[in-house]
Order: C-alpha cells, then structure tokens, then sequence
C-alpha cells in the first residue's frame, strides 16, 4: 500500500493536474465518512451521466445532419460513410489509448478537460456550410476538413467513458455496481434520443429567427452544453475515495469479500509485484476471453452504430432535394426522427434492465443474457424492412406500417444495448485486475469502435447499391442483422464466465 501511495505522489508530481492524485490520511470518524462518501458518490454520478448525455447529443447530431449535408454541400452517403468510419476507428483506438490513461489519471481534472475539448472540435463543424458557401475550397477539402474535426472531437469524447468507468469501479461497491453501471449507461441513449428529436426543431427556429444557420445550430448547441457542464464537472467531481482521505468503497458500504482459494490468494500476492504493463499484458492482451468478448462487442457495435447512424438517412429516402431547409423540413417524414430515435429509447430499458435480466433469468450469469437479446435484434430486421420500405408484402396501410416498425425498432435497440452494457462495461471490466479496469473496457470497446468503423464505409456502399438495385434498403438490413446473429454465437464460448473474486475486495 506504501508503495502504491509513493508511486501516485510520485507520478502526480512529474505530470501534474491530470495524474492521479496522492492518497490522503484517512478520516477516522465514521459518521463523516458516510456522509462525505454519500455526497461525492451522488456528484460524481450525476455530472458522469449528464457528461455523457451530452457528449452523446454531441455525437447523434451527426445523423440527423447527415441528409443536408447532402443537399446543402454536396457531401453524398459513401463519403460520410467515410467521415463515420475514420472517426469510429479513431473513437475505438481513443477508448484503448485513454483507458490505460485514465487508470493513472485524475477523474476530477480530465473528464471536464475531455468533454469541453470534445465540444470545441464539434463547433469547429459549424465553419463547414459556411466554407462550402463561399466556393473558395474544393470538395475534396470540404470532406477532408469535416474529417479532421468530426475525428478529433471523437477522440476527445473516446476519452470519456475510461474515466466514467473508473469511478463506477471505485465510488460502488461489488454488490451494487452492476446495477449503477446499467443505470449511468441508460445516459448513452437518453443522449442519442434527445439529438434525434431537437435537432431539428432546433435548426428550424434557429432558421426562422435569423433565416440561416439552421445546419450551424445542430452542432453549436451541442458544444455551449458541453462547455457548461465541463466547467461545473471541475467543481463535482473527485478521483477516487482515497484521494479525498476515505476509505476504500467496500470498507465503506461494508460488503462482504469473496473467499479467496489458496491458488487464487498465490495468484492476487503474486500480481500485487507486477507493473502495470505487466498486468495489461496478463489480463488484456494475452486473454483469450477478453479477446472473445472484443469481438461480440466488434458485432455489436456494427449491429447499433449502423442503424443509429443511418435509420434517418434510410427512412427519409430522396425526400431530402431541396437547398431550402424550411422547406425540406415541412416536406420529408415527420415521424422519421422518432421513429430513429426508438433505437435509443427502448435502448435505454435495455440498458436498465440488462443486468436484472441475467440476475433475474440466468442466476448472475451475463452472456446468456447477451445471446438472447442480439438473437431477437437479428430478427427484428425483418420488422425493420416491412415497416420502412414501399416494396414490403403484406402490409399496405402505413399506420399499420409504422405499428410495425416502431415495434420492431423496439426489440433491436432493446436487443443490442442490453449486451452492449454487460459485455462492453460490466462482464469486460470485472473479468480484469481493478488495475487495468478502464483498460479493459478500453480495449473491447475499441474492437467494438474497430467493428464499427470497417462497417461504416461498408454501410454507405450497401445503401447506395441496395437503393439503385432493389429501390430499399433490404441489403445492409439483411447485413445487420447476420451481424448481430454472429454476435450471439460468439457468445457460447464464454457462457458461464463469472466476474473475478476481486471486486469484492
């Protein structure tokens, strides 16, 4: 323990603000340890989620900016195929590079650092209509600027999660951590639900006020948020208990350890020798189970990043012809942006419910809950196709269409968030050393990103060759949902793996 403290005081003196801070003398009275405990971990949770709902707001924009991009500049689906595919590779790498990071660095200080640098690079998109405006640069660099930014503004937000993962880790204890993390994680989809639906009714006043601006606003908007809640982050947050003098969270809540085997004791003495990188090796780069669930998250990603992503391109089809953006408004598919959004929203019960379900139905067990949940998403695709395209058999009454397809978007954002929770946060971070938790869930949430950053430019090529072949998008939904069936499967090899006896410690 001396040792760990010597090797933080030291490592905060060489870096700085941004490095983990030093342990302070524990508190010795008991009623002001639970009464600071109980207010940092309530702060701590509540500017996490509203970080994220934000830094999602901030990232689900894109998708609904997406078919005005086309009209206003010009951009078409296969290059912002492009634009989705570098920035998703850069967010997967982001989350692996910053996740090893932030197991060494300071939650109070980096997370607002994060989120204010993530919001500043998404404005940078509002000079892109007003460059393609003036005909002074090429196409080429109106793809290459959007590019740059849209890629480093993920970067930044890719940095978010290990940090928010990392006081879930430290701020909850074993016995309820599953249920804290699922509840912070429905902040993804409350995010992604409310850009799909103010997006544009945003840019629609913000074009009848000023009569322009209307694309600008989308991304504007997003980063004064940011801006905002990365000031107060500065103030209500904190690192971890001890950096504050408290004890470690389960001597706080006073849950009980697991009994550790004699092996198992040998295996915990032994590693407690080991650096860092030698920990990251054993645990991340050298375990095949981690590998295994990198690469359901790999499907997974694919399964949710494609639909969030394209549903609204795909739902207002060539709607979108008009360089008038009032008028485009009043013309395409009302219903299209919530129809978009049930993705989130019945992702957002997913995501809640994810770990009663495998407590509830599976005794504790995870993966199972996983299989069942991306094997009825890859059904749900049929649904999908009946309810959205003009060539669909049987159906031929849109209200009974759109019955179809709200259902079906339900059990497919149900589908993959559920999974998305368990194996990309809980199982992937409690199959790991506490030492290297962020890096775990690093390290399958960049092969989730890696997944769907290859699927995103195959996404835009599908769409374009599904619509001029078949006049809907039947390919990349039949691509989907094969993807999200091969996520199921992938599921069977690590059936029964249960989390290390270590988190409750």
């Amino acid at each position: 323990m001396k040792d760990n403290i010597s090797t933080a005081i030291g490592e905060s003196s060489r870096n700085g603000i941004f490095s983990e801070p030093p342990a302070k003398p524990i508190i010795t009275d008991t009623d002001e340890i639970k009464k600071q405990y109980t207010f940092w971990r309530n702060s701590i949770f509540i500017i996490s989620y509203l970080i994220y709902v934000i830094a999602y707001m901030g990232r689900r924009n894109f998708s609904i900016a997406m078919p005005f991009m086309n009209s206003e500049m010009g951009i078409n689906a296969e290059e912002q195929g492009l634009v989705l595919m570098i920035s998703s590779f850069v967010y997967g790498l982001g989350r692996f590079i910053n996740g090893s990071i932030a197991d060494r660095g300071n939650v109070r200080t980096s997370l607002p650092k994060n989120i204010i640098l993530a919001g500043l690079f998404n404005a940078g998109m509002i000079l892109l209509p007003l460059l393609a405006q003036t005909n002074r640069v090429s196409h080429n660099v109106l793809v290459i600027y959007m590019c740059l930014f849209w890629g480093i503004s993920n970067w930044y937000q890719s940095a978010l999660f290990p940090y928010c993962a990392k006081s879930l880790i430290r701020w909850f204890p074993n016995t309820t951590r599953a249920t804290w993390w699922a509840s912070w994680s429905t902040s993804h989809e409350l995010g992604s639900f409310l850009a799909m639906n103010i997006s544009l009714p945003i840019a629609k006043a913000t074009f009848l006020y000023f009569g322009k601006w209307a694309l600008e606003a989308m991304f504007f908007v997003p980063f004064l948020l940011s801006s905002l809640i990365g000031i107060i982050g500065f103030f209500a947050l904190q690192d971890k208990p001890t950096s504050i003098g408290l004890p470690d969270v389960e001597e706080i809540c006073g849950t009980k350890a697991a009994k550790l085997t004699i092996a198992e004791k040998e295996q915990q003495d032994q590693e407690a020798g080991m650096s860092y990188y030698q920990i990251l090796k054993k645990h991340i780069i050298y375990n095949k189970n981690m590998w295994n669930m990198g690469l359901i998250c790999f499907c997974i990603y694919i399964f949710r990043m494609g639909p969030v992503d394209w549903l609204f391109k795909i739902l207002i089809g060539e709607q979108v012809h008009s360089t008038n953006f009032l008028e485009t408004i009043e013309n395409i598919d009302s219903l299209a942006a919530l129809k978009s959004s049930m993705l989130c929203g019945f992702g957002f019960l997913g995501t809640l419910f994810a770990p009663l379900i495998s407590e509830k139905l599976f005794a504790g067990r995870r993966v199972p809950a996983c299989f069942w949940c991306l094997a009825a998403g890859a059904v749900s695709v049929f649904g999908i196709w009946v309810g959205s395209s003009p060539f669909s058999p049987a159906i031929g009454h849109q209200l009974a269409k759109n019955i179809v397809i709200f259902l079906s978007l339900g059990v497919a954002g149900f589908g993959v968030c559920a999974p998305q929770v368990l194996i990309g946060g809980v199982v992937s971070v409690e199959s790991a050393s506490k030492r290297v938790g962020a890096a775990a869930a690093g390290f399958v949430g960049f092969l989730g990103y890696f997944g769907a950053a290859v699927s995103q430019i195959i996404n835009g090529k599908l769409l374009v060759f599904s619509i001029s072949r078949y006049g809907d998008a039947r390919i990349i939904l039949l691509y989907w949902g094969c993807i999200a069936l091969l996520g199921a499967v992938l599921c069977i090899p690590i059936w029964n793996m249960q989390p290390r006896k270590e988190y409750s410690h």
